[in-house]
């Protein structure tokens, strides 16, 4: 289906040449244009002959000859995203309360979207002809949650009754260039064990373009109702898990495990050369040895903010990284004279079950417990906000600092960076 034109900047080359708002891209010289990612791929050359249609249906030509490094100006209509097709019995949107931000019930299985924003996928919904565009157009590294080396196990994890070799289409797209990040969510009495070595073994199959793998514990909320009954990981689940990892690390060191593994199992958390160059940092993994890492690089920095204020501060965080935060606190504290930093533990009483990390926090928790005494202010880790400021139980930042009725300090969860709000 044509691409369809949202909006052209005014001034840019493609309004300069004459295409509007509403018009539809058929081809860029003689290249059928589907979605952004088929234009941004074929307009890299210097002439580009457009073939469009009006929205009545009128065709036309025109050409422009491309600027180095100059935006054409196109802005297309939003991307039809490949939805899911499966019933994982983990699957975490289906253990959503009612009642949060609209796009967290989306389900989402589109390798475009793998490409650009590293969403995992399960390549279950691709058929010849986008498996052929993924080689012919060399979308890599994808990113792939793989669960299962054996088709039927993973049939059953994913609640899918289509039959796919998963790790012939790995092996086949890898002959043809393509990368892969992997998932392996492990599921207590499914895929945890055994089955876990199994699927690590084939998955570092030489002919596999493996870049890494992670591997992460079943998240389970108390929202489980007419859902298969699953086991959370105890501690010995945990460290048996990181022993499996650990056998193949020395094969490949992309192989790594999540970070709760390692607080489960009463483990320390790993140092930076375990992790490489964070391949699995959107999963999850390495995330507190990282911010860990950046935070001493601006504690310096942060102090002064601190100190400036004059005023005691409360950083509220997850169970998961409490011990990372009391750490940080200390050192904190240390440099400071004016000011004191505490740490208060949120438990996730709006989602329960056993979920623990800080991404998951709500506002209503954060309220309810946050425990601030007179004259403190909040700290929270950015990644309680979405990109649009919004918490999961849709609070914004701002609405939360007024509900609170005190400052909040936001401060990046990798401390990159902070703001006042």
């Amino acid at each position: 289906m044509p691409l369809k034109v949202y909006k052209v900047q005014a001034r840019s080359q493609a309004a300069k040449a004459g295409i509007k708002d509403g018009d539809s891209i058929l081809s860029i010289n003689g290249m059928g244009i589907n979605d952004f990612f088929d234009l941004e791929y074929y307009s890299n050359d210097y002439q580009l002959d457009f073939e469009l249609a009006d929205p009545d249906g009128e065709i036309r030509e025109l050409s422009i000859f491309r600027k180095p490094n100059n935006s054409l100006g196109i802005e297309p209509e939003p991307h039809r995203v490949m939805p899911c097709a499966n019933h994982c019995v983990f699957c975490f949107i289906d253990q959503l309360p009612p009642g949060l931000r609209p796009s967290l019930y989306e389900k989402d299985d589109d390798y475009l979207f793998s490409y650009v924003f590293g969403n995992y996928i399960t390549l279950n919904n691709l058929g010849p002809q986008e498996l052929e565009r993924i080689a012919q157009q060399h979308i890599s590294p994808l990113y792939v949650s793989v669960h299962s080396s054996d088709s039927s196990l993973r049939q059953k994890l994913m609640g899918n009754t289509r039959e796919y070799d998963l790790i012939g289409t790995l092996i086949s797209l890898s002959s043809k260039g393509i990368s892969f990040h992997l998932q392996i969510v492990c599921v207590p009495g499914y895929n945890c064990g055994e089955q876990l070595r199994a699927s690590l073994q084939k998955l570092l199959d030489e002919r596999i373009n493996t870049l890494s793998v992670g591997v992460v514990p079943v998240g389970l909320t108390a929202w489980r109702e007419k859902l298969p009954r699953l086991e959370p990981f105890d501690a010995a689940l945990a460290e048996q898990t990181i022993g499996i990892i650990d056998e193949f690390r020395a094969q490949h060191p992309g192989v790594q495990a999540a970070d709760e593994l390692f607080i489960q199992a009463g483990l320390p958390i790993p140092d930076e050369d375990y992790y490489g160059d964070f391949p699995q940092l959107e999963n999850g993994i390495g995330m507190m040895r990282l911010s860990w890492m950046n935070f001493l690089l601006k504690k310096r920095t942060l102090t002064k903010e601190i100190e400036k204020s004059r005023a005691n501060f409360v950083l509220l965080t997850s169970i998961l990284a409490a011990s990372n935060l009391d750490a940080m606190a200390r050192e904190l504290n240390f440099g400071l004279n004016k000011s004191q930093v505490r740490v208060q533990q949120i438990e996730n009483r709006f989602l329960g079950g056993h979920v623990n990390v800080s991404g998951l926090l709500s506002a209503s928790d954060i309220f309810d417990q946050h425990g601030a005494l007179a004259g403190e202010t909040v700290i929270l880790p950015s990644n309680v906000f979405n990109h649009d400021g919004m918490t999961l139980d849709d609070v914004s930042q701002t609405e939360l600092r007024d509900k609170l009725n005190r400052n909040l300090l936001v401060i990046d969860q990798y401390f990159e960076g902070w703001e006042w709000i």
